[in-house]
């Protein structure tokens, strides 16, 4: 198959031509040496440079899967998995080096698989007409841009986040934008019925249960006698939640007047959870709770017996599950309906 480097007037170059001799080229290209025009040494020497030029281009840059009518390759898939080894790392406090993607080296397969799924995807959403338009490329890369003081900055900041420019940019938000153009169209058209959704409430009931839950709050001071005074400032009938906005150490639950919600037991470390169920409904601790965080004046507001949520509180994420259950059918049917070829082999390509 010859490399095609343009089209003007349906002029081609092969391979094959490299091994041909000038004039011989001259005729095979059609450039009227018939007529005896001759092609000059020089133009022939670039055009046989631009060829082995492209050669070696389509040689560095292998194509590593083919979905559809597209390919995606070596270098796009490089980009989106650094992309997506920058993302773990970050998630996890880590630094992103060459080192540590090395480290994800066993995930690239699947991370192809991934890619080429999403690229299913995206031509199902064009051949839809969601692809987007430039008018909304624009305006999402204007927004980002307007984060920055100079489009150097935001260039040095792709290439900080392993993104090597504008363009590469442009075609990310490109697919991002198309593929949830296209998810959120085919969400709106999956609908669910109130009947269905409690006959799933009652088969599913037992994940809906509630255990025994303690509702709670509690005073952390430094010392033992900094609790002792707090204990007895209760005894003279102060406000428990005015002493811990006055005193907790807590800043989690200091400005909610000490108020820690309603848990289940193993919620809690094990001195203070011990303390806190021996507690009565509407008492508080008569002495210090030491753990390690210090010293713990603890109030049990009520005790809420074991049961189960009700529909109303789970409809919503009924629903969601049902519509997400039935778009990941959608969208599997749509991938598997898509001839798709991986070569991961060629992924160690250097």
């Amino acid at each position: 198959m010859g490399v095609r480097l343009y089209d003007a007037g349906r002029v081609s170059i092969t391979p094959q031509a490299v091994l041909k001799p000038p004039e011989a080229v001259g005729l095979w290209l059609g450039l009227g040496c018939a007529r005896g025009v001759k092609m000059k040494l020089k133009q022939v020497l670039i055009l046989l440079l631009l060829t082995l030029s492209s050669l070696a281009v389509a040689q560095s840059d292998p194509v590593v899967a083919t979905v559809g009518k597209s390919s995606i390759t070596k270098s796009q898939f490089d980009l989106q998995f650094r992309l997506f080894v920058r993302d773990v790392l970050q998630q996890r406090g880590q630094a992103y080096s060459p080192e540590a993607e090395e480290a994800f080296a066993q995930f690239r397969p699947q991370y192809l698989e991934r890619m080429a799924r999403d690229q299913a995807i995206v031509l199902a959403a064009e051949s839809a007409g969601f692809a987007a338009k430039d008018a909304a490329i624009d305006e999402a890369i204007e927004e980002v841009k307007s984060q920055f003081e100079s489009e150097a900055e935001l260039i040095q900041a792709l290439e900080e986040a392993g993104i090597p420019g504008l363009e590469a940019y442009r075609k990310l938000v490109y697919e991002a934008l198309t593929y949830n153009a296209y998810l959120e169209n085919l969400i709106k058209r999956l609908q669910t019925s109130d009947a269905a959704l409690r006959v799933m409430y009652l088969v599913s009931k037992p994940q809906f249960a509630v255990p025994v839950r303690y509702c709670s709050s509690h005073i952390l001071v430094n010392t033992l006698q900094e609790a002792n005074q707090v204990i007895a400032r209760l005894g003279k009938g102060e406000k428990f939640a005015d002493l811990a906005q006055e005193l907790s150490q807590d800043p989690g639950s200091r400005n909610e007047g000490g108020g820690l919600g309603c848990e289940p037991k193993g919620t809690f470390v094990a001195p203070f959870e011990l303390a806190l169920v021996a507690l009565k409904p509407g008492e508080s601790s008569k002495t210090p709770v030491k753990t390690e965080f210090g010293y713990h004046i603890i109030l049990l507001s009520k005790v809420e017996a074991a049961g189960y949520q009700s529909f109303d509180q789970v409809k919503g994420g009924l629903d969601q599950a049902v519509r997400n259950s039935a778009l990941q059918k959608v969208l599997d049917n749509i991938v598997s309906r898509t001839p798709t070829q991986l070569f991961p082999e060629k992924l160690q390509t250097k």
